[in-house]
């Protein structure tokens, strides 16, 4: 006998979706896939930090080149020496680990495409094996990966040296400062396009450099969008930071590499897939349109078949 008086038995099919249920918003289906993968996620986000911990490395003493001046400067006269070594050793460790997160969030080569692959399988509700996959797909992505992180530090590089030059120079000749904010928001559009580079890299099959046209005409033509979700991501990220300095609980920085850059890389291609639904795969999204009304007007002929049943 299956189960025991009936109970507990995992063989009898469950009661189905009802024919008439409206589809769940996006909203909703997000947490219930966060609920139902929070455990992979967790795993995904752990294997993600160890794999690129040498990149972290090298982008922590690359970062520490910038900080540290900055958190010397701001603690000076802060107490004495003991003190003041303290408090830099817990600014550096915290703008560390938050900075080193928003790269894993914007992408450090092939192991944020195996990253990105996986989140993507389960923000489209399809399935994945976190391990094999994400090094699967990381080889599958390698040279689009090294070409990005690359193109990324030159970026970087180039926009922070000519926004300091300009900086400087503004302080001359305040006309100069124009040039100034147009990099600032050039820069902010790079950043922007982000949201669509890896999952576009890990979908399609496209070269680097149509990858980063399409995320640019991306980013343009749903600009308010964009902006609106890339706030929504950066409020995030930035959360468990905020919250250290409310409770100066140093160890809620482990969020990040625990699961937090999976929360964000989920409701990231939750979005992204929404987006590549309507203009990169029209044929999809008009086929479940048509089969949605399709069963809408099944569901009603039975209804009119019930009603005429009744009647005679």
């Amino acid at each position: 006998m299956a189960g025991f008086f009936g109970f507990f038995d995992y063989t009898k099919p469950g009661p189905g979706v009802p024919e008439n249920e409206p589809p769940k918003s996006k909203f909703i289906v997000f947490f219930e896939v966060l609920a139902r993968k929070f455990w992979k996620l967790c795993w995904l986000n752990i294997l993600y930090f160890l794999v690129s911990l040498p990149i972290l490395i090298l982008l922590y003493f690359i970062i520490g080149n910038y900080i540290a001046p900055i958190i010397q400067s701001a603690t000076k006269g802060a107490g004495n020496v003991k003190d003041i070594q303290s408090l830099q050793g817990f600014l550096m460790t915290a703008f560390g680990l938050t900075l080193l997160s928003g790269f894993m969030v914007f992408g450090i080569g092939p192991t944020t495409a195996g990253f990105t692959y996986i989140v993507r399988n389960f923000a489209r509700e399809e399935h994945a094996w976190v391990t094999s996959d994400f090094f699967e797909h990381t080889k599958k992505n390698l040279k689009e990966g090294i070409i990005s992180f690359i193109t990324d530090l030159l970026v970087l590089w180039i926009f922070s040296v000519a926004i300091r030059f300009y900086s400087v120079q503004s302080l001359k000749y305040p006309s100069v400062g124009i040039i100034k904010y147009f990099l600032v928001f050039t820069l902010f559009i790079y950043f922007m396009m982000h949201i669509y580079i890896y999952p576009m890299m890990v979908t399609y099959n496209l070269k680097v450099r149509h990858i980063y046209k399409n995320a640019f005409i991306f980013t343009i033509l749903k600009l308010p969008h964009t902006i609106g979700m890339f706030l929504l991501l950066a409020t995030v990220w930035l959360l468990p930071f905020l919250l250290l300095f409310v409770t100066r609980f140093i160890p809620v920085l482990l969020l990040y590499p625990l699961i937090w850059v999976s929360i964000i890389g989920l409701a990231q291609n939750f979005y992204t897939n929404y987006i590549f639904g309507i203009y990169l795969n029209p044929q999809k999204e008009n086929k479940e349109q048509l089969e949605s009304q399709e069963n809408t007007e099944l569901s009603s002929d039975k209804d009119d078949d019930s009603h005429s049943k009744d009647s005679v």
